[in-house]
């Protein structure tokens, strides 16, 4: 068996498990994967699901609520943009390709917790290279 990490799954802190999981539905496109109360903590947690990614949630750590980020990778940053622009989120800046080869744009849910959807550009590896990324060392797909 080899030791491969597979895959992640975000967890954001929230106030309100319920209100959340209706603005990531009715707002960004979510599906709703399920809502649990967990009695040893008292508290609620939920599980959503656009396409291949999944972000979860729980009240159980409220004081954190907005303190949460999380990237979601996408095929096209410019198309779910223009779904979501006329939808009543808060956006944070514009779309824009960056100088570390992603175009994205972000927006925060409805806690504040910052979501930034991002797709790889073409030339990223180039732009990498050229700027010399602050930590100093990349390492490029082949």
């Amino acid at each position: 068996m080899e030791n491969t990490f597979l895959n992640t799954t975000v967890i954001l802190p929230v106030e309100n498990v319920i209100e959340t999981a209706r603005f990531y539905e009715e707002k960004l496109g979510f599906e709703i994967v399920g809502i649990w109360y967990v009695p040893e903590y008292n508290s609620e947690y939920a599980s959503v699901k656009r396409d291949d990614v999944v972000i979860e949630f729980g009240d159980g750590r409220k004081e954190y609520a907005g303190g949460g980020m999380c990237i979601i990778h996408v095929d096209n940053a410019d198309a779910i943009y223009e779904e979501l622009k006329s939808n009543g989120i808060e956006f944070v800046g514009d779309l824009n390709s960056r100088e570390y080869g992603n175009r994205d744009f972000r927006i925060r849910d409805n806690n504040g917790n910052m979501l930034i959807i991002s797709h790889s550009l073409n030339n990223q590896n180039k732009l990498l290279q050229h700027n010399k990324v602050a930590w100093g060392y990349v390492r490029t797909h082949s």
